[in-house]
């Protein structure tokens, strides 16, 4: 059962059934702070919140007055009527990220500069004040409540480059809830992560899939204590059931799921105990699943592209973007009670490379992890399709050069992609294997040359 949360001044008489519904009372400041919040309230505080977003972007920003110019009258009597206005789309943002800008640029705390691997076009700048860094911090304050508490030790792998990163920012929440972060900003260096985890002990840890992964078949190999770890969050990139099962029966603890993209300030979703799909910071962000053509909503419980309006965003605001991430909302209710709805964690990109060949879909970097679970040396993996000749050459990272499990692992890739049409040779080369891994710290994928 899940365990009760408190929190300060008057929410703490309430024992409450998911953290994150904190977090939604306070944004919503409920009049009465000891009543939980219902569907019906926060779909009605939803409808008023886009309406004021899309009045605010009008006056303030440069693109949505344009964007937004056929709009006269903006109010909303449902999400299907506010699922008919145009669509925001990356390369919008990568064309002219300044006319997005609702504030003076002195009011801007943060730029993030991301770049498309392999583009050559311009790169998406975006733009955050203090406040929406501040609202990070509570997302993960609240957040990490479904898996730790105060006094546990938590080892994060992830980088922390500058104060206000992903990593620093996870660093603030934890250290609010009373936690003890132990951080290590390069996950790709899987034995010192082993020397961490060894000499804290850790309660929880969080990081990607591939990195955490990497970081449960060394320890495998390395360790025969019994694992310190209650759970760990997997965050950034997608997660796939088998290699969440694998880590759960490896250290004997709970696997808990996170969705989120710089565009909604590093936060999207968490999973709380249950772990029946992703609870929604619906607060700070709307989300729609919709049609990738058209735009308009589908049912719930169909997958769709996942489109993000932000809320509470006031220094470069985003309504209705296109997140070219494909997923669905989870009709069951949740055991935990919460309202806040939840986003299924099996999430794909929909868009695949100009070039690609109409199987590239099928075999993702989660499917050949999970193909070479069984390895046991096997740490890690980075694939690219070469399109001339049709190669899949493989790079695999191993905790001893072994080149018979190398040519083991070879021969299950022939396996999983003979029964393709006009299936690609496998070429598979020696990683590090000097307990350093390549993926970096980026969402994975099987690039196309």
């Amino acid at each position: 059962m899940m365990q009760k949360t408190c929190v300060k001044n008057a929410e703490q008489q309430i024992a409450w059934r998911n953290p994150l519904d904190i977090q939604a009372t306070l944004d919503m400041k409920h009049e009465n702070a000891e009543i939980p919040v219902t569907r019906d309230t926060l779909e009605a505080w939803q409808l008023a919140r886009l309406q004021q977003v899309c009045t605010y972007a009008q006056k303030n920003s440069i693109f949505y007055a344009e964007k937004l110019r056929e709009l006269s009258d903006v109010s909303f009597a449902s999400g299907e009527a506010f699922s008919h206005l145009p669509r925001t789309t990356a390369d919008d943002i990568r064309e002219a990220p300044l006319n997005f800008l609702c504030t003076s640029q002195d009011d801007i705390a943060r730029v993030v500069t991301l770049t498309t691997s392999g583009s050559t076009g311009k790169p998406k700048r975006l733009f955050f004040t203090q406040d929406e860094l501040d609202e990070t911090k509570a997302f993960y304050d609240h957040g990490m409540r479904c898996l730790a508490h105060s006094g546990d030790t938590v080892l994060a792998l992830l980088p922390a480059p500058k104060p206000d990163s992903v990593g620093a920012l996870l660093v603030d929440g934890l250290t609010a809830l009373g936690a003890s972060p132990v951080l290590h900003q390069n996950p790709d260096d899987v034995a010192t992560s082993l020397a961490l985890f060894k000499q804290h002990a850790p309660d929880c840890v969080v990081g990607t899939a591939a990195h955490v992964l990497a970081l449960t078949k060394l320890w495998q190999k390395n360790s025969n204590r019994v694992s310190p770890v209650k759970s760990v969050l997997l965050c950034w990139d997608a997660s796939s059931p088998a290699v969440r099962k694998y880590i759960e029966s490896t250290w004997n603890c709970r696997v808990y799921t996170h969705w989120g993209m710089t565009e909604t300030s590093l936060g999207g979703a968490v999973s709380c105990p249950f772990g029946r799909g992703m609870h929604l910071r619906e607060t700070n962000i709307y989300v729609e699943i919709t049609d990738p053509d058209t735009g308009l909503l589908v049912p719930d419980g169909e997958r769709g592209e996942i489109v993000v309006t932000t809320l509470t965003r006031t220094g470069m605001p985003l309504i209705r973007y296109r997140t070219g991430d494909e997923s669905h909302i989870i009709t069951e209710q949740c055991p935990c009670g919460s309202p806040l709805r939840r986003l299924s964690p099996e999430i794909h990109r929909i868009s695949l490379p100009i070039n690609a060949p109409d199987w590239f879909k099928q075999i993702t970097p989660n499917a050949i992890d999970e193909l070479l679970l069984s390895v046991p040396s096997f740490l890690a993996q980075q694939a690219q399709l070469r399109v001339a000749p049709n190669i899949l050459e493989v790079t695999v990272d191993m905790s001893t050069n072994s080149p018979q499990q190398l040519s083991s692992i070879n021969e299950l890739l022939c396996d999983l992609v003979s029964p393709l049409q006009t299936a690609p040779d496998i070429l598979c080369l020696p990683g590090k294997n000097n307990g350093n891994i390549s993926i970096g710290f980026a969402k994975r994928k099987i690039s196309v040359k």
